[in-house]
């Protein structure tokens, strides 16, 4: 992993954890082991612009797992339980539970305008993804469903953060199995 990689997922994992304002930059480079340096090499614009990499970064590792969750599904109910066990696994490896990605910093929007734009821009992506999904498989309302699933996720993921549990997603996907999902 590039010294870049490492600032993103330290810093990425960190602002889960403690939300952008709980995180200083001398935390994100201790947890990446690198210089000071190296984080104004890779981030001139400091805090806010690897925040915002951060983000983006994290949201297009979701946006792999959602393509290849329903590579080989046959409904958009299919696909979606494929990506909540996707989740689920994920979870069940994590100790403790951390918050979503894009919620960790919407925590900061207020104050931040830049990461709610650099959420926004994710969650669209999302959005835009899966409605491509379900207009493919033959879903009547795709957007609908797009926006459905999206409520459904972050409230499974606020769920599985307060439980520190992978139970909300496993829940969600067998919703999805069983038909009422959506």
């Amino acid at each position: 992993m590039n010294n870049r990689d490492s600032l993103l997922r330290s810093a990425s994992l960190l602002f889960r954890q403690k939300g952008y304002h709980g995180v200083a930059l001398a935390e994100i480079l201790k947890a990446a082991d690198l210089p000071k340096g190296s984080l104004y090499y890779h981030f001139p614009g400091g805090k806010r612009e690897l925040a915002t990499e951060a983000t983006l970064s994290a949201g297009r590792i979701v946006e792999r797992s959602v393509s290849r969750a329903f590579e080989s599904a046959g409904s958009f109910a299919q696909g979606m339980a494929a990506f909540c066990d996707v989740v689920a696994d994920r979870l069940r490896s994590e100790s403790p539970v951390e918050a979503c990605p894009v919620a960790s910093i919407l925590q900061a929007s207020t104050s931040e305008p830049e990461l709610r734009d650099a959420a926004r821009t994710v969650l669209t992506s999302w959005s835009e993804g899966l409605v491509l999904q379900a207009a493919r498989l033959g879903h009547p309302a795709p957007h609908d469903a797009a926006d459905m699933v999206l409520m459904q996720m972050e409230g499974a993921w606020l769920l599985a953060v307060a439980e520190q549990s992978a139970r909300p997603f496993e829940r969600l996907g067998e919703m999805y199995r069983k038909g009422t999902g959506i």
